[in-house]
Protein backbone atom coordinates (compact mmCIF):
# COMPACT_ATOMS: atom_id res chain seq x y z
CA UNK A 1 0.00 0.00 0.00
CA UNK A 2 1.15 3.54 -0.74
CA UNK A 3 1.25 5.56 2.48
CA UNK A 4 1.44 9.27 1.68
CA UNK A 5 2.79 11.30 4.60
CA UNK A 6 3.50 14.91 5.31
CA UNK A 7 7.00 15.61 6.68
CA UNK A 8 7.06 18.52 9.16
CA UNK A 9 4.97 17.47 12.14
CA UNK A 10 4.84 13.83 11.01
CA UNK A 11 8.50 12.87 10.84
CA UNK A 12 9.61 15.88 12.91
CA UNK A 13 8.73 18.00 15.91
CA UNK A 14 8.42 21.46 14.32
CA UNK A 15 8.50 23.45 17.57
CA UNK A 16 12.17 24.47 17.68
CA UNK A 17 12.38 25.24 13.95
CA UNK A 18 9.23 27.36 14.17
CA UNK A 19 10.61 29.27 17.15
CA UNK A 20 13.82 30.02 15.25
CA UNK A 21 11.82 31.05 12.19
CA UNK A 22 9.77 33.48 14.28
CA UNK A 23 12.83 35.08 15.81
CA UNK A 24 14.45 35.59 12.41
CA UNK A 25 11.20 36.84 10.92
CA UNK A 26 10.78 39.52 13.56
CA UNK A 27 14.46 40.49 13.30
CA UNK A 28 13.97 41.11 9.57
CA UNK A 29 10.69 42.97 10.05
CA UNK A 30 12.38 45.35 12.48
CA UNK A 31 15.80 45.48 10.83
CA UNK A 32 15.51 49.03 9.48
CA UNK A 33 13.33 50.48 12.23
CA UNK A 34 15.49 52.84 14.28
CA UNK A 35 15.21 54.00 17.88
CA UNK A 36 13.10 55.46 19.41
CA UNK A 37 10.50 53.96 17.02
CA UNK A 38 11.91 50.46 17.45
CA UNK A 39 10.52 50.05 20.98
CA UNK A 40 7.06 51.07 19.78
CA UNK A 41 7.36 48.79 16.74
CA UNK A 42 8.34 45.81 18.90
CA UNK A 43 5.31 46.37 21.13
CA UNK A 44 3.08 46.80 18.07
CA UNK A 45 4.35 43.55 16.57
CA UNK A 46 3.78 41.65 19.82
CA UNK A 47 0.21 42.97 19.99
CA UNK A 48 -0.33 42.06 16.33
CA UNK A 49 0.77 38.48 16.97
CA UNK A 50 -1.69 38.22 19.87
CA UNK A 51 -4.49 39.70 17.76
CA UNK A 52 -3.86 37.23 14.93
CA UNK A 53 -3.75 34.33 17.39
CA UNK A 54 -7.16 35.29 18.79
CA UNK A 55 -8.79 34.81 15.37
CA UNK A 56 -7.13 31.77 13.74
CA UNK A 57 -10.14 31.17 11.50
CA UNK A 58 -9.57 34.58 9.93
CA UNK A 59 -5.79 34.98 10.06
CA UNK A 60 -3.65 32.17 8.68
CA UNK A 61 -1.75 31.01 5.60
CA UNK A 62 -3.25 32.84 2.62
CA UNK A 63 -3.12 31.90 -1.04
CA UNK A 64 -4.87 33.63 -3.93
CA UNK A 65 -6.36 36.04 -1.41
CA UNK A 66 -8.08 33.26 0.55
CA UNK A 67 -7.35 31.25 3.65
CA UNK A 68 -5.49 28.02 2.90
CA UNK A 69 -4.79 26.93 6.49
CA UNK A 70 -5.95 28.24 9.85
CA UNK A 71 -3.52 30.27 11.92
CA UNK A 72 -3.26 27.83 14.81
CA UNK A 73 -2.90 24.53 12.92
CA UNK A 74 0.85 24.34 13.51
CA UNK A 75 3.64 26.59 14.83
CA UNK A 76 4.83 27.58 11.34
CA UNK A 77 1.42 28.81 10.20
CA UNK A 78 1.25 31.19 13.16
CA UNK A 79 3.95 33.26 11.40
CA UNK A 80 1.94 33.39 8.18
CA UNK A 81 -1.03 34.57 10.24
CA UNK A 82 1.03 37.37 11.74
CA UNK A 83 2.20 38.53 8.31
CA UNK A 84 -1.35 38.43 6.94
CA UNK A 85 -2.39 40.69 9.83
CA UNK A 86 0.50 43.12 9.19
CA UNK A 87 -0.20 43.32 5.47
CA UNK A 88 -3.93 43.79 5.99
CA UNK A 89 -3.31 46.55 8.53
CA UNK A 90 -0.93 48.36 6.19
CA UNK A 91 -3.55 48.31 3.40
CA UNK A 92 -6.65 49.05 5.46
CA UNK A 93 -5.05 51.52 7.86
CA UNK A 94 -2.61 53.48 5.67
CA UNK A 95 -2.19 56.06 8.41
CA UNK A 96 -0.83 53.42 10.80
CA UNK A 97 2.85 54.38 10.60
CA UNK A 98 4.19 51.18 12.11
CA UNK A 99 2.34 48.74 9.85
CA UNK A 100 3.42 50.71 6.78
CA UNK A 101 7.00 50.95 8.07
CA UNK A 102 7.21 47.18 8.57
CA UNK A 103 6.03 46.47 5.02
CA UNK A 104 8.45 49.05 3.61
CA UNK A 105 11.25 47.53 5.66
CA UNK A 106 10.61 44.16 4.01
CA UNK A 107 10.64 45.70 0.53
CA UNK A 108 13.83 47.63 1.29
CA UNK A 109 15.58 44.33 2.02
CA UNK A 110 14.76 43.08 -1.48
CA UNK A 111 11.80 40.81 -0.69
CA UNK A 112 8.98 40.96 -3.21
CA UNK A 113 6.35 40.09 -0.60
CA UNK A 114 5.87 39.24 3.05
CA UNK A 115 5.46 35.61 1.97
CA UNK A 116 8.92 35.70 0.42
CA UNK A 117 10.33 36.98 3.71
CA UNK A 118 8.54 34.21 5.59
CA UNK A 119 9.93 31.55 3.26
CA UNK A 120 13.45 32.88 3.77
CA UNK A 121 12.99 33.04 7.55
CA UNK A 122 11.86 29.41 7.50
CA UNK A 123 14.96 28.32 5.59
CA UNK A 124 17.26 30.25 7.92
CA UNK A 125 15.47 28.91 11.00
CA UNK A 126 15.93 25.35 9.78
CA UNK A 127 19.62 26.03 9.09
CA UNK A 128 20.08 27.48 12.59
CA UNK A 129 18.47 24.49 14.27
CA UNK A 130 20.33 21.94 12.17
CA UNK A 131 23.65 23.56 13.06
CA UNK A 132 22.76 23.50 16.75
CA UNK A 133 20.94 20.15 17.09
CA UNK A 134 20.98 18.36 13.75
CA UNK A 135 17.94 17.67 11.54
CA UNK A 136 14.60 17.53 13.35
CA UNK A 137 13.50 14.01 12.33
CA UNK A 138 12.46 12.15 15.49
CA UNK A 139 14.12 8.80 16.21
CA UNK A 140 10.70 7.27 17.00
CA UNK A 141 9.32 8.49 13.67
CA UNK A 142 12.33 7.12 11.81
CA UNK A 143 11.88 3.73 13.49
CA UNK A 144 8.18 3.74 12.62
CA UNK A 145 8.98 4.63 9.01
CA UNK A 146 11.48 1.80 8.74
CA UNK A 147 8.90 -0.59 10.22
CA UNK A 148 6.29 0.42 7.65
CA UNK A 149 8.81 -0.01 4.84
CA UNK A 150 9.82 -3.42 6.20
CA UNK A 151 6.17 -4.52 6.03
CA UNK A 152 6.14 -3.77 2.33
CA UNK A 153 4.38 -0.41 2.35
CA UNK A 154 5.61 2.29 -0.03
CA UNK A 155 5.99 5.61 1.77
CA UNK A 156 5.79 8.85 -0.21
CA UNK A 157 6.74 11.96 1.80
CA UNK A 158 4.82 14.87 0.27
CA UNK A 159 5.87 18.16 1.83
CA UNK A 160 5.80 21.88 1.21
CA UNK A 161 9.45 21.97 2.37
CA UNK A 162 12.26 21.68 -0.19
CA UNK A 163 13.62 18.20 -0.99
CA UNK A 164 17.02 18.92 0.55
CA UNK A 165 15.45 19.32 4.00
CA UNK A 166 13.68 15.96 3.80
CA UNK A 167 16.75 14.20 2.45
CA UNK A 168 19.00 15.59 5.20
CA UNK A 169 16.53 14.53 7.87
CA UNK A 170 16.01 11.02 6.53
CA UNK A 171 19.73 10.50 5.97
CA UNK A 172 20.46 11.71 9.51
CA UNK A 173 18.25 8.95 10.92
CA UNK A 174 19.33 6.27 8.42
CA UNK A 175 15.97 6.01 6.67
CA UNK A 176 16.50 4.83 3.05
CA UNK A 177 15.07 7.32 0.56
CA UNK A 178 14.97 8.38 -3.06
CA UNK A 179 13.79 11.54 -4.79
CA UNK A 180 10.66 11.28 -6.95
CA UNK A 181 10.32 9.86 -9.56
CA UNK A 182 13.11 7.45 -8.64
CA UNK A 183 12.03 4.41 -6.66
CA UNK A 184 13.90 1.83 -4.61
CA UNK A 185 12.68 -1.14 -2.56
CA UNK A 186 11.96 -0.26 1.06
CA UNK A 187 12.86 3.40 0.62
CA UNK A 188 10.86 6.56 1.24
CA UNK A 189 10.14 8.46 -1.98
CA UNK A 190 10.49 12.20 -1.44
CA UNK A 191 8.02 14.50 -3.22
CA UNK A 192 8.87 17.91 -1.80
CA UNK A 193 8.04 21.52 -2.71
CA UNK A 194 4.53 20.12 -3.15
CA UNK A 195 2.68 23.45 -2.69
CA UNK A 196 -0.24 21.87 -0.86
CA UNK A 197 -1.12 25.34 0.38
CA UNK A 198 -1.53 26.78 -3.12
CA UNK A 199 -5.14 27.54 -4.02
CA UNK A 200 -6.23 27.67 -7.61
CA UNK A 201 -9.36 28.87 -9.34
CA UNK A 202 -11.45 31.79 -8.22
CA UNK A 203 -14.42 29.42 -8.07
CA UNK A 204 -14.13 28.35 -4.47
CA UNK A 205 -14.87 24.74 -3.47
CA UNK A 206 -14.94 24.04 0.24
CA UNK A 207 -15.17 21.16 2.66
CA UNK A 208 -17.80 22.07 5.25
CA UNK A 209 -17.41 20.55 8.73
CA UNK A 210 -19.67 21.83 11.51
CA UNK A 211 -19.54 25.37 10.20
CA UNK A 212 -15.82 25.17 9.36
CA UNK A 213 -15.08 25.79 5.67
CA UNK A 214 -11.77 24.58 4.20
CA UNK A 215 -10.75 25.44 0.64
CA UNK A 216 -10.37 22.41 -1.65
CA UNK A 217 -9.12 23.87 -4.94
CA UNK A 218 -5.49 22.82 -4.43
CA UNK A 219 -4.36 21.90 -7.95
CA UNK A 220 -0.77 20.92 -7.11
CA UNK A 221 -1.82 18.63 -4.28
CA UNK A 222 -4.73 17.22 -6.28
CA UNK A 223 -2.37 16.24 -9.09
CA UNK A 224 -0.16 14.33 -6.65
CA UNK A 225 -3.08 12.54 -5.00
CA UNK A 226 -4.61 11.51 -8.32
CA UNK A 227 -1.25 10.29 -9.59
CA UNK A 228 -0.26 8.37 -6.45
CA UNK A 229 -3.69 6.92 -5.54
CA UNK A 230 -2.51 6.22 -1.98
CA UNK A 231 -4.12 3.74 0.38
CA UNK A 232 -3.51 6.03 3.36
CA UNK A 233 -2.73 9.71 3.93
CA UNK A 234 -1.00 10.86 7.12
CA UNK A 235 -0.75 14.48 8.20
CA UNK A 236 -0.77 16.87 11.14
CA UNK A 237 -2.28 19.99 9.50
CA UNK A 238 -5.83 19.08 8.62
CA UNK A 239 -6.43 21.86 6.07
CA UNK A 240 -3.24 21.22 4.12
CA UNK A 241 -2.89 17.45 4.45
CA UNK A 242 -6.30 15.84 4.90
CA UNK A 243 -9.17 18.08 3.76
CA UNK A 244 -8.71 17.36 0.05
CA UNK A 245 -8.11 13.60 0.55
CA UNK A 246 -11.31 13.49 2.64
CA UNK A 247 -13.24 15.20 -0.15
CA UNK A 248 -11.79 12.73 -2.68
CA UNK A 249 -12.78 9.79 -0.49
CA UNK A 250 -16.33 11.11 -0.44
CA UNK A 251 -16.64 11.91 -4.13
CA UNK A 252 -13.97 10.31 -6.33
CA UNK A 253 -14.12 6.79 -7.68
CA UNK A 254 -11.23 4.69 -6.40
CA UNK A 255 -10.76 6.66 -3.17
CA UNK A 256 -13.62 5.11 -1.17
CA UNK A 257 -11.29 2.99 1.00
CA UNK A 258 -8.66 5.69 1.54
CA UNK A 259 -7.49 5.80 5.16
CA UNK A 260 -7.12 9.27 6.65
CA UNK A 261 -4.83 9.49 9.67
CA UNK A 262 -4.63 12.82 11.48
CA UNK A 263 -1.79 13.11 13.99
CA UNK A 264 -2.98 14.85 17.15
CA UNK A 265 -0.26 16.97 18.76
CA UNK A 266 -0.25 19.48 21.63
CA UNK A 267 -0.62 22.25 19.05
CA UNK A 268 -3.66 20.68 17.31
CA UNK A 269 -6.54 23.19 17.59
CA UNK A 270 -9.19 21.84 19.94
CA UNK A 271 -11.99 23.61 18.04
CA UNK A 272 -10.96 21.94 14.77
CA UNK A 273 -10.58 18.55 16.45
CA UNK A 274 -14.16 18.85 17.74
CA UNK A 275 -15.44 19.70 14.25
CA UNK A 276 -13.64 16.75 12.66
CA UNK A 277 -14.85 14.32 15.32
CA UNK A 278 -18.42 15.49 14.79
CA UNK A 279 -18.56 15.69 10.99
CA UNK A 280 -15.81 13.46 9.59
CA UNK A 281 -16.02 9.95 11.07
CA UNK A 282 -13.82 8.73 8.19
CA UNK A 283 -10.81 10.46 9.81
CA UNK A 284 -8.74 8.47 12.32
CA UNK A 285 -7.34 10.69 15.06
CA UNK A 286 -3.94 9.29 15.99
CA UNK A 287 -1.90 10.14 19.08
CA UNK A 288 1.74 9.16 19.30
CA UNK A 289 3.00 10.52 16.02
CA UNK A 290 4.15 8.28 13.18
CA UNK A 291 4.66 5.44 15.68
CA UNK A 292 0.91 5.58 16.29
CA UNK A 293 0.35 5.20 12.57
CA UNK A 294 2.69 2.22 12.36
CA UNK A 295 0.71 0.56 15.14
CA UNK A 296 -2.51 0.90 13.11
CA UNK A 297 -1.33 0.00 9.60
Amino acid sequence: MIVLTDFDGVWTDPTAEALAQGEILEERLLALVLAPERVRAEAWLEAARRAAAREPRHWGWRSAGRLSAFGDEDPFIAHAALLAFVEDRAVREPHDPIASALVECVRAQGFTSLDALNERAHALGVEREERARGPAVLPAAAAAGRALLARGHEIVAVSNSPPEKLMRGLAHTAVPHTTHPARAPRAVRVRASARKFELGSAVERVLALEGVAIALDRPCYAEILLEERPGAVVGDVFSLDLALPLALRRSERGFGELRLLWLIHPYTPEWLERAVRAAAPEVELVPGGLAGVAARI
